[in-house]
């Protein structure tokens, strides 16, 4: 391993997630845990507000302001969004300058699926913030590293992560992803869902951030989920004035659970290709959930009950592919060597 890696005084790990941007420095933790959202001035440029502040502004602002998500679906869709972003928080650490950030080494995390091109715009991101040695890493390794798994045992481990843009799901033995799949469906396609869902049963359009809340409300996956029901606002469709909607868990239930069933499926079908040895170590250690969505209740049961094999969220969901990164930048490219034990 690199001398020079360990004591580089600035190491920086960044899960670019779709909902949340998250940003790591060695020896300080993690400095930033806020929305992936920024907000533009249309006339100047400049940035009005990001993260917290600018996701509060979804839905709200006039014209002169635009309000941007840099990801969709796991990956950078607006360039010119996501540098101003990560410009913006990595401006707030101190001593931190540009000089010090072309030292820097940086490991950005990505869904295990997505194309080489879109692994390059990740690359020509950093280096269009002046950072040189920057390297990739999938989120279900980082995300297993950050729960204080030792992935480098000889026993396979099945993460499943259900994030903003995508839910991923891998099998990691001897500190390496042996196999992975990715789809395009986690929190915000079922934000998306659940707005149909309202326009159509009940002919009110609702926000972004009221489809989120109903779903963080409501989201309830036991059978026998406890009914209850929320009043939100929305707009009418046909008088075009704002009307309350009420909602229950068992409509919730009712948008949330094919997505589930695809997930349980991606889940199915990489067992299905598994070694029979690793799958043993699987029935035997469970799954472990990671992801912001792993916080929907009865998620557990519900992905056990189908599966029957053992299921458990960590004790870190959000947070964990953050943290993960701190052992990846300690061991980057020698898979001989625990960063665990460094």
């Amino acid at each position: 391993m690199s001398e020079a890696i360990i004591k580089n005084n600035h190491g920086l790990g960044i899960d670019l997630g779709t909902a949340n941007l998250l940003v790591f420095l060695e020896k300080k933790g993690i400095i930033f845990n806020e929305p992936s959202v920024i907000a533009f001035d249309r006339e100047s440029g400049k940035i009005v507000a990001a993260g917290e502040d600018a996701h509060k502004m979804i839905g709200k602002v006039h014209s002169k302001i635009a309000v941007v998500r840099p990801l969709r679906n796991g990956v950078i869709s607006d360039m010119r969004a996501a540098k101003a972003l990560l410009t913006y928080v990595l401006g707030k650490i101190e001593n931190l300058t540009e000089k010090n950030l072309s030292k820097a080494t940086c490991v950005i995390c990505c869904p295990s699926e997505v194309t080489k091109i879109e692994r390059d715009v990740m690359v020509d991101l950093g280096s269009k913030m002046g950072i040189s040695d920057i390297f990739i890493e999938e989120e279900i390794k980082s995300g297993a590293l950050g729960a204080g798994i030792d992935i480098f045992k000889s026993k396979g481990v099945m993460v499943v992560d259900i994030g903003g843009g995508t839910t991923d799901v891998g099998i990691i033995s001897f500190g390496d992803i042996v196999i992975s799949r990715t789809i395009r469906k986690a929190g915000s396609f079922m934000d998306d869902e659940i707005c149909k869902y309202v326009k159509k049963t009940q002919s009110v359009e609702i926000g972004e951030l009221t489809s989120e809340r109903m779903k963080i409300d409501l989201g309830d996956l036991h059978e026998n989920a406890k009914i209850v029901v929320n009043k939100y606002a929305g707009r009418d469709m046909v008088k075009g004035i704002p009307k309350w909607v009420m909602l229950s868990t068992k409509e919730v239930q009712t948008v949330l659970n094919p997505i589930f069933e695809e997930i349980v499926k991606l889940i199915t079908a990489v067992l299905k290709d598994t070694p029979p040895e690793l799958s043993a170590d699987i029935y035997k250690h469970g799954i472990l959930l990671t992801g912001g969505c792993s916080l929907i209740q009865g998620i557990e049961e519900y992905i056990q009950k189908r599966i029957q094999v053992p299921v458990k969220v960590i004790q870190n969901p959000l947070t964990c592919v953050a943290e993960g990164t701190k052992y990846l930048l300690k061991n980057r490219g020698d898979y001989l060597v625990n960063p665990l034990q460094l």
